[in-house]
Formats: structure tokens, sequence, C-alpha cells
């Protein structure tokens, strides 16, 4: 009986939350967004100049970044979508960061442009234990999303992440990502 009040329970969400009208085109609704990213630490890579061996040994790690990041969210607004998710960023070979990431989307284009562009806010928080512990992760995206299809999209950013840890590191890169939203008539 309790399994056949679940199943119906979760019938009723999956109706109510994948319906859909022809007319309703400016939200995505329920989106996944998983993306990959890259990124250089610039300030310590000027820094770094004219340092002696001795004083590269001893600096803090982050030259190169890279990570993957998974979002649930949901678009409220025709600008605005929040979310959040995980996100796995390698800093150095003790560097391994998980992070708890809370993500507000702002679309900049109008709701009826074909392609948005869109501005990403990032704030996260580490859940692993590594080399470092109590890191945080606060980051700024811009990029844009193109709609493939009924419900896949990518999207194509540069972004600014600055990661605070012992000394903090500051990291300009790029990301792809794959979009997957429940709204097959959006755009």
């Amino acid at each position: 009986i309790i399994m056949k009040k679940l199943y119906l329970i979760l019938l009723l969400i999956s109706v109510l939350g994948f319906s859909q009208e022809k007319n309703k085109i400016e939200k995505m609704g329920l989106y996944s967004t998983t993306t990959i990213n890259l990124g250089l630490d610039l300030v310590q890579m000027i820094a770094d100049k004219g340092k002696s061996d001795y004083e590269l040994q001893n600096s803090p790690p982050g030259k190169f970044n890279y990570g993957i990041t998974s979002i649930l969210g949901y678009h409220l607004f025709n600008r605005l979508s929040l979310g959040t998710g995980l996100r796995y960023s390698f800093v150095d070979s003790n560097y391994h960061l998980v992070y708890l990431l809370a993500q507000s989307k702002i679309y900049l284009d109008d709701p009826e442009e074909e392609d948005p562009l869109f501005l990403n806010i990032n704030y996260g928080k580490q859940i692993n234990r590594t080399a470092i512990n109590n890191a945080t992760v606060i980051g700024l995206e811009i990029g844009k999303m193109e709609v493939l299809n009924n419900r896949f999209g990518h999207q194509f950013s540069i972004n600014l992440d600055a990661q605070i840890f012992e000394q903090g590191t500051l990291f300009v890169g790029f990301s792809y990502g794959i979009t997957i939203f429940s709204n097959k008539y959006y755009r």
C-alpha cells in the first residue's frame, strides 16, 4: 500500500512537473548542467618571474587548475535561475578539492533571444578533507548558451574563480558545459 502511494505521488509529480504548454518558451524549468573547466593562475605566474628555484618550490600551489561541476537548478524567472551542486577542482597533487556549490544564473539577453548570454555567480564551500581544509571558491562566469534541440543545449564561458585556502589563488579560465532541461518548448 505504501509503495502504491509512493508510485502515485511520483506519477503526479512527473505529470505536473513535466507537462508542457506550447506557448511558454521563456523558461527551461528544471535543468541539469555539467561543465568541465580549465584555468591558469595568472597572478601567481606573473609573480613567479625572476624567483629562484628555492622560492618557486616554496610558493603556494595552483599554477594550473582543472575540474568538473555538476549543477541541478530551476529557471525561476525569465532572467534568473538558481541551482546547487558539486564541484571537483584539481589545484595541485595534494589539493583535490570538492565543493558544495550554490549558483545563480542571470540571463543578460532578452528572454526571446535564440542563444542567451548569461552571467553565473558561484559560491562554494569545501566538503572533503585533503592537504587543506575549509577552502572556499567564489566565481564569476560569463558565457553563451546554445539550445540544440527540445531538451538539450550546450554552453561556452569564460570564468574568474577565487579559490581561497592558505594564501588563495585567482584562476582565469574557460569552461564547456552540457545542459539538459525539462521544458521541451524552451526557445
